[in-house]
């Protein structure tokens, strides 16, 4: 006999069989967290890291000395601010929603609160954060970008305009061709691409997972690299105050000089705009002869670029000083050398991480698929308290999850050497260090995001099906499986450490031992004074 009415909700699923009103109230949790790490990051966190960039440098820039200099000014800021403030609400939803992210997957883990509620939030909570990281986030970056550039959006010509929102439609379209080409490299791709057009969000999960995985390797790698570097083969001399007044005094200089330059240039392209029309035979001479006004604008156009990328470094040196002094400080304290040795016993983990990624590389290719990689003795202890957990758990499964997640740990603790490392890096191409710190806040949302959806995505296929249905069913069946996903990371992983070990090497020869202690600018503030 069939069953009827009430009788049916034996076939139903435990998890559908919430009332709403239960599941409804359910939801508030999440909300409260995604509200409370919003206004938090909103207030704290993104005014410390936006303001990473020295204000007085922006501020000198120019001060504008005619009507229509004033009025290019005030609509170059006005348009900034509307910038920022939406770039503040992406970088603050995108690290709430990580954060709610990762407060669903361990209730995932706990099999806690309404099943019914888990699956609607996850579900919501994945979406969000699907447009933000493949629309809003690259927009932003773009627009970011070409406005430094010089390219003006509003407020100048219409020729300036349309080229500037050319180049946003042709830059987003790159990067969508790019995202979506990231598909070949999956396993399985032709199964992957049938899939796509029937599930765009399953596709378009399973493309930030391995975005997400290739960039935390890379990360990692580098973070690893950078933690050995500072903390076991390298030792900085004493930071005095005399160093750091001497480092701001030549700051000081140099954006004084900027403000004048900047101010005479200005000076020149409103002369030149005012001059009056000449005729063909004057044009043809001035051709011959060169224009004395002209030549002098291009020379200041060279000058006030040199100086900026001057001024930027200066500050940056500077800001290492600081941090250094304040860290010397700090090591003499009894905290601070509790903190030294956690960071000499961290540095020592990444050396053996190291060692054992390469070794799993080079048996794996011996032995091929064959090969099991053994995890190391952290990853084991903390998948055999997952498994005592919960006993149904497959370890070898939650060792390669568990794995992955060092990798953000890694990145985390060794932050401080990241910053020095990079700023190393960046004196060779002080353009990339420009652009990377008026973005910073939008790269910190976006790694946070791929690190939180990858690590969503990986522990989908790990879970036992009496716990992991919910997760399952909301981020769908993909093909990115743990142990390709294991072998891409250590490629990753590797290619990123000897990129790393053969940079810092490389700028140690050119620069010599004097480039940690930021002693290579000095030579350039005493040019600077001669443009």
């Amino acid at each position: 006999m069939l069953p009827i009415n009430g009788d049916c909700d034996d076939c139903v699923p435990t998890y559908l069989k919430s009332s709403p009103s239960k599941a409804i109230f359910s939801i508030l949790p999440f909300a409260l967290t995604f509200l409370f790490v919003a206004v938090i990051v909103h207030q704290k966190v993104y005014p410390l890291l936006s303001s990473s960039t020295n204000d007085k440098l922006n501020r000198s820039a120019f001060s504008p000395t005619s009507p229509h200099g004033e009025a290019s000014a005030q609509s170059a800021a006005y348009e900034k601010r509307i910038s920022k403030r939406i770039s503040s609400v992406a970088f603050s939803a995108t690290i709430a929603l990580s954060a709610v992210l990762t407060e669903l997957l361990l209730c995932e883990i706990s099999n806690s609160f309404n099943p019914t509620t888990r699956k609607i939030s996850i579900s919501a909570t994945v979406t969000s954060l699907l447009c933000l990281l493949v629309l809003v986030i690259p927009l932003l970056e773009i627009y970011s970008l070409i406005s430094r550039l010089g390219w003006r959006f509003t407020g100048g010509t219409r020729a300036s305009a349309l080229a500037a929102w050319a180049l946003e439609v042709i830059g987003f379209t790159t990067f969508l061709a790019g995202f979506w080409f990231v598909g070949v490299l999956l396993p399985d791709a032709g199964e992957s691409q049938s899939k796509a057009g029937a599930n765009l969000v399953t596709a378009c999960l399973e493309r930030l997972g391995i975005t997400g995985t290739s960039m935390m390797a890379l990360l990692s790698g580098f973070a690893a690299v950078s933690a050995i570097w500072q903390n076991l083969t390298t030792r900085a001399r004493i930071v005095s105050e005399a160093d750091i007044n001497r480092k701001q005094a030549g700051l000081d200089a140099t954006l004084d000089m900027l403000s004048a330059k900047k101010a005479r240039l200005k000076q020149l392209e409103l002369k030149v705009s005012d001059a009056p029309a000449r005729g063909f035979f004057q044009k043809a001479m001035g051709s011959i002869r060169g224009n004395a006004d002209m030549q002098e604008l291009r020379t200041l156009e060279l000058e006030v670029s040199g100086l900026k990328t001057m001024s930027a470094s200066l500050h940056n040196s500077l800001s290492i000083l600081r941090s250094r002094k304040a860290s010397q400080l700090r090591s003499s304290t009894a905290i601070g050398r509790a903190t030294n040795l956690v960071s000499y016993v961290f540095s020592c983990y990444c050396v053996y991480r190291i060692g054992s990624i390469m070794i799993n590389i080079i048996r794996r290719t011996l032995y091929s698929n064959s090969y099991s990689a053994p995890t190391d003795p952290v990853t084991n202890v903390i998948a055999l308290f997952a498994r005592h957990v919960y006993p149904s758990l497959n370890q070898a499964a939650w060792a390669r999850q568990i794995s992955f997640l060092l990798s953000g740990v890694i990145l985390t603790a060794s932050f401080n050497a990241v910053l020095q490392t990079f700023h190393l890096f960046a004196r060779f191409l002080p353009g990339v260090l420009q652009a990377a710190r008026s973005n910073i806040p939008l790269l910190i949302s976006q790694i946070a995001g791929l690190y939180v959806i990858s690590s969503a995505l990986l522990l989908r296929n790990m879970m036992p099906r009496e716990v992991g249905g919910v997760i399952s069913e909301a981020l769908g069946t993909g093909v990115l499986q743990p142990a390709w996903t294991e072998k891409w990371f250590d490629g990753w992983f590797i290619g990123s450490v000897v990129v790393t070990g053969v940079g810092i090497w490389l700028s140690h020869k050119v620069k010599g031992d004097g480039v940690w202690d930021d002693d290579t600018w000095d030579t350039d503030v005493e040019m600077g004074k001669r443009l």
